[in-house]
């Protein structure tokens, strides 16, 4: 389950996959956390297709549009992606790896962020590490770590 499961919802998480409330199911792990909150298949996608983009547009001098799209579609997909396909209802799960692909696609120092005036690749490479794990403790700090 992709779901992330914390004191706040707990109870609705089990209810949802059917499992009676105190039956040895215990809260996230900090670990567990880290790796449920970053968006892998998203920032896959995204690759692959600027990727293939870049191969076929990255002479033109209109290649940022494209990949100023593909950007915008990858932050409206994941949270898409992950409430259809990863089945993930949590709001704040949502939010936060939403960001985290976001703080990716910053941190790849892709065309769409490269050409902003205030993009540092620096800040973007010590953005990134400090997001993906620090997010985890966004929710509340994990019993166990």
């Amino acid at each position: 389950m992709r779901q992330v499961i914390n004191r706040r919802n707990y109870d609705r998480v089990l209810l949802r996959a059917g499992t009676p409330c105190g039956s040895g199911t215990r809260y996230d792990t900090y670990r567990e956390r880290l790796v449920k909150y970053i968006p892998v298949e998203a920032i896959v996608i995204y690759v692959a297709l600027y990727g293939s983009t870049y191969a076929v547009l990255g002479t033109d001098p209109l290649f940022a549009i494209p990949a100023r799209w593909l950007m915008i579609a990858g932050i409206i997909c994941t949270p898409v992606y992950l409430w259809k396909a990863g089945q993930v209802t949590d709001w704040v799960q949502l939010l936060i790896s939403t960001i985290g692909f976001g703080v990716w696609v910053f941190a790849l120092g892709v065309v769409p962020v490269a050409d902003l005036p205030w993009y540092n690749p620096i800040a973007a490479a010590i953005f990134l590490p400090v997001y993906t794990f620090v997010s985890p403790l966004i929710d509340g700090v994990p019993e166990r770590f």
